[in-house]
């Protein structure tokens, strides 16, 4: 009979040498981990308690195209373009509920954008708002809708608030009228004042963005621009930088044909730093790297939807999270109206983030929000990863771009300007110390 396992005496050391540690026996039997001693009662109501969720439903109509404007977006020709859309979003809200279960999951955070979802009728808002209701366990979430100055009235804000709306997004972009010429945009500075005003009057919660290198900024125009922004009192401000990428207007004639000159990566540094000393000085709270608010407001989307939680995507081009695949809507609205027609999930690409992954998506995107502390992450992945990257951390704080302290990672004045550049180091040195990978952090 042959002899499965033999470990003479004379071998155990040399094994030992190899393998320090307790002497092999048969007598263990591995079934969990951590051993049940460390199991408590704290984790129970997880198990009865459904996973809340995010929702984000695009509206990809304008009335114009933004030279700037990079997202998946159609001219609005007719109304009945709107009209089949909303049929084929209802019908895909319908069929993503069902196939993921959906309806027992409490729904934290809406988000209506696009596009210019301001420019939805009552009817169509309404049954929007209906559809969710009958497919989604919505009680009182946070409620974003995106509405640009010029489309919407007080009338339509009436509407938003009997449906549920508790925020308003306004794109403003600029308060100088020759820069929103130049980016071929339809409203003054006057209609977004006056649309501000209408908003904090219907008692919603006010955010407008601002975009920092547009065509034509100055310093002049952009502190006139901060300044306004800040005397309109609104609840919350974003301040985006332009980007030029290369599906843009912009892009084409500054890149393309060269007919435009757009401020350089130099004034644009230097115009964020601007906004970030006068927003700050004007009692305004740093709340992540790219907004600002009063009163310690949370936007509960940006939130979840940073730390990873579900986030269901509705609408052409949408993007999405469940479990731990990210995934994106096709972004053709014919071929959209088509899949859900034919009653297919219209996905179009996914991606399943491994284990790793998700560590660094979390490092990247939550390095930035100025609630997160490293405690989160080590409740959810199991060690503190500032020990792992000590030396990359002390460099940023040597630069001064963060501070450390008991609670985690902070972004100082010069790491809010270059909070991406932050999040872009930290996460590259955590994927590394763990094991080098083929994904890099360049688009």
């Amino acid at each position: 009979m042959k002899q499965i396992l033999h470990i003479p005496g004379q071998d155990r050391t040399a094994l030992n040498e190899s393998y320090p540690g307790p002497q092999p026996t048969r007598n263990e039997f591995y079934t969990n981990y951590p051993y049940f001693k460390y199991w408590k009662n704290q984790y129970n109501s997880k198990l009865l308690e459904p996973n809340g969720l995010i929702i984000y439903i695009h509206i990809p109509f304008c009335v114009q195209i933004c030279d700037y404007c990079f997202y998946m977006r159609d001219l609005l020709k007719s109304p009945d373009q709107m009209s089949e859309y909303i049929d084929a979003l209802c019908e895909e809200i319908r069929l993503v509920s069902a196939k993921f279960n959906l309806a027992e999951h409490p729904v934290d955070s809406i988000y209506i954008g696009g596009g210019t979802p301001s420019l939805l009728k009552e009817d169509q808002f309404f049954r929007i708002i209906d559809t969710l209701h009958k497919y989604h366990r919505i009680a009182n979430p946070e409620f974003t809708v995106e509405a640009e100055p010029g489309t919407f009235t007080a009338k339509k804000l009436e509407w938003y608030k009997k449906g549920g709306v508790t925020r308003i997004s306004m794109g403003v972009q600029s308060f100088d009228d020759e820069i929103i010429r130049l980016s071929h945009r339809k409203h003054t500075r006057e209609m977004a004042l006056k649309a501000i005003d209408m908003v904090k009057d219907g008692g919603f919660y006010s955010n407008i963005d601002l975009l920092s290198g547009l065509a034509g900024e100055t310093m002049e125009t952009w502190r006139r621009s901060v300044d306004t922004a800040i005397q309109s009192d609104v609840s919350m401000l974003t301040i985006y930088r332009m980007i030029n990428y290369s599906n843009t207007t912009f892009f084409d004639k500054s890149v393309r044909k060269e007919e435009l000159k757009l401020p350089s990566d130099q004034e644009e540094a230097e115009f964020m730093t601007t906004a970030v000393q006068k927003v700050m000085n004007a009692g305004y709270d740093s709340w992540s790297s790219y907004m600002f608010v009063k009163d310690k407001y949370m936007h509960t989307y940006t939130e979840k939807s940073s730390r990873g939680h579900n986030h269901i995507a509705y609408g052409a081009s949408a993007f999405g999270k469940f479990n731990n695949v990210v995934y994106q809507n096709s972004n053709i609205v014919e071929v959209y109206k088509k899949k859900v027609a034919s009653a297919e999930l219209p996905i179009a690409r996914s991606y399943a983030l491994s284990a790793k992954e998700e560590m660094i998506r979390e490092i990247l995107l939550c390095t930035k929000l100025f609630s997160y502390t490293s405690n989160e992450f080590e409740e959810k992945y199991g060690f503190n990863y500032i020990n792992l990257i000590k030396d990359t951390i002390a460099g940023l704080e040597s630069d001064n771009y963060i501070t450390v302290d008991k609670t985690g990672i902070r972004l100082t004045e010069k790491g809010i300007v270059f909070g991406d550049y932050v999040g872009m180091l930290l996460a590259s040195s955590f994927k590394n110390k763990l094991a080098p990978d083929n994904i890099n952090f360049t688009y």
